[in-house]
């Protein structure tokens, strides 16, 4: 048992609640059955990653009678990360590494390949492989048959303040490669068409400095169209339009959430999409990957707004969303003619299952699940919140209460989440919020000031309040749940990980009658630390961005 297992078995043992044997707590700790899972082009094989206590493998199976036809699995602390189709007979898998079972496995940077049968493995680049410090990414798998990709190379350590970029046309086959074009920025990222030529390139090597370049293929040459430094927002590419001219990005607002607009070559943006309250958080794309047919928000409930709402297979998606109400449908993929498709069903009660949906036939197929052992019907709604700050900021949240339970009166554990800047608990399956619930506990997650998901000027006023105004919004969370009568005011207990373990040592130190008790797990107690140790200082970005959010 981890020591984060302990302090928690801890926990649930000292509230005198007895521990339902329909759950065992051991079931919200085992790996997932399977993580992802994608059909081939033609739809005769399904690939799947298959997590288990020692690594993560890659498995290749016939659709129809699922026969194991081959399978990537590493023996060294390597693991498969995401992968995808490259055409019917070859796929592209990452590598991610693992250090101990409950340690978020970091990219390796390698590109492998492997034909369905498990044979002509290839691999590309990566830091590991033969000393080249690589780092690769797969920015696009082609729909013209071949054996060809796009990648992005990250020479050298990603850790230095100026970092190349280069895009490359790669043969998964062979592995060789051809040059498309240099990043004219740093650290950059790339947005490519359907055909995988270069349009848009966005980074920089400061803080606050990034920039977005328009890639000009008459002139074989790149523009600067926006710039932070200048507009003092930031504007973050997502995908081509279908025109292959134009393409979707995000951009912050002054006030209130980001919006998603259509941005042209020079630089001229409209707005195609903003919510009130949310960021938008993810692109739907139609299932041949050229047009945007929804945009998803998820910092409150998860929405949709439709850009293409009779676009054929927005027309499914929505046949689909209304055959599993009260969870969420996304595409996985699908067959290159669009017929057969595998889509996820989640909630916040459901960890995940697939299904393969026959579009001819129109059935859809069980496929799998991702925790095969969780009952979602002895799982707990999570519901949105919202409460108003002392100084009169509303705050988005989550409350999860035990199933069955009236609400009222209930032990409760304070859960607010890691970052602080840029993260935010969003709707889903939580295993740790679900343990909690099943053994009679309310959880509340406040998405205090500083939380990413509702716009640039709601983080930024987080800034420089560790233990002040970010803190006040974690201690009004609980004093609303004691006023709305859901909490027991004598039986609660705050708890988190990283700066969420700071927030509740934090809040024993400020508030010592309101919580009986709080833990803290990797947490970050000293702010002095963070400038002498850690990687966010190793470069001089992360030291202006310390001193921007921290102060000196």
């Amino acid at each position: 048992m981890s020591m984060r297992q302990a302090a928690l078995a801890l926990m649930l043992t000292a509230s005198g609640l007895a521990l339902a044997e329909d759950s065992p707590v051991k079931d919200f700790w085992r790996h997932s059955e399977f993580e992802q899972i994608k059909i081939s082009p033609d739809g005769t094989y399904l690939a799947a990653t298959v997590p288990d206590e020692d690594t993560r493998a890659l498995v290749v199976f016939t659709r129809k009678d699922r026969k194991v036809t081959g399978v990537a699995r590493f023996n060294d602390k390597r693991q498969v990360g995401a992968f995808a189709w490259v055409n019917n007979e070859r796929v592209a898998f990452t590598m991610s590494e693992r250090f101990g079972k409950l340690v978020a496995p970091g990219q390796r940077g390698e590109l492998l390949f492997m034909r369905y049968d498990g044979k002509e493995k290839a691999a590309y680049a990566g830091y590991s492989l033969g000393g080249s410090g690589r780092f690769s990414q797969l920015t696009r798998t082609l729909r013209d048959g071949s054996d060809y990709v796009v990648v992005t190379d990250f020479p050298g350590s990603q850790l230095r303040e100026q970092t190349d970029t280069v895009l490359y046309r790669v043969n998964a086959k062979t592995a060789k490669s051809t040059k498309l074009v240099f990043s004219p920025v740093p650290n950059a990222s790339f947005v490519v068409t359907t055909d995988g030529e270069a349009r848009v390139a966005s980074g920089g090597s400061g803080y606050r400095e990034t920039e977005v370049h328009y890639y000009d293929a008459d002139n074989k040459s790149w523009r600067k169209i926006q710039s932070e430094k200048e507009a003092g927002l930031v504007m973050t590419p997502w995908v081509m339009h279908a025109d292959g001219e134009r393409f979707y990005a995000t951009v912050e607002e002054t006030s209130g959430p980001d919006g998603l607009y259509l941005v042209d070559p020079l630089g001229n943006r409209e707005l195609v999409a903003r919510d009130k309250i949310s960021n938008p958080a993810a692109p739907v794309m139609s299932l041949d990957g050229k047009d945007v047919i929804a945009v998803a928000f998820d910092s409150t409930l998860p929405k949709r707004q439709w850009l293409m709402p009779d676009h054929p297979d927005a027309v499914v998606l929505k046949a689909l969303q209304q055959s599993f109400p009260g969870q969420w449908v996304n595409f996985s993929n699908a067959t290159f003619d669009g017929n057969l498709i595998v889509f996820m069903v989640r909630s916040d009660r459901n960890p995940g299952e697939f299904y393969l949906y026959d579009r001819k036939a129109g059935k859809a197929t069980y496929l799998a699940s991702v925790r095969e052992w969780i009952d979602p019907d002895q799982m707990s709604p999570m519901k949105p919140v919202e409460y108003t700050a002392r100084d009169g900021r509303v705050i988005h949240g989550w409350l999860t209460l035990p199933k069955d339970s009236d609400g009222k009166n209930l032990p409760l554990i304070i859960n607010p989440h890691g970052g602080p800047y840029g993260p935010y608990d969003d709707w889903g399956f939580n295993p740790e919020v679900q343990l909690f619930a099943s053994r009679g506990y309310a959880v509340l997650q406040p998405n205090f000031r500083g939380s990413g998901g509702f716009g640039k000027e709601f983080t930024e006023s987080g800034y420089r309040q560790w233990g002040g105004t970010m803190q006040d919004d974690v201690t009004d969370a609980t004093n609303w749940a004691i006023e709305q009568g859901i909490a027991d005011a004598g039986r609660i207990c705050i708890y988190g990980a990283s700066y969420g373990a700071y927030a509740a040592l934090m809040g024993v130190a400020k508030e010592p009658d309101l919580y009986q008790c709080a833990i803290g797990f990797v947490g970050v107690y000293d702010l002095k630390v963070m400038y002498t140790r850690g990687d966010i200082r190793q470069r001089d970005a992360g030291m202006d961005f310390l001193e921007d959010v921290l102060g000196t």
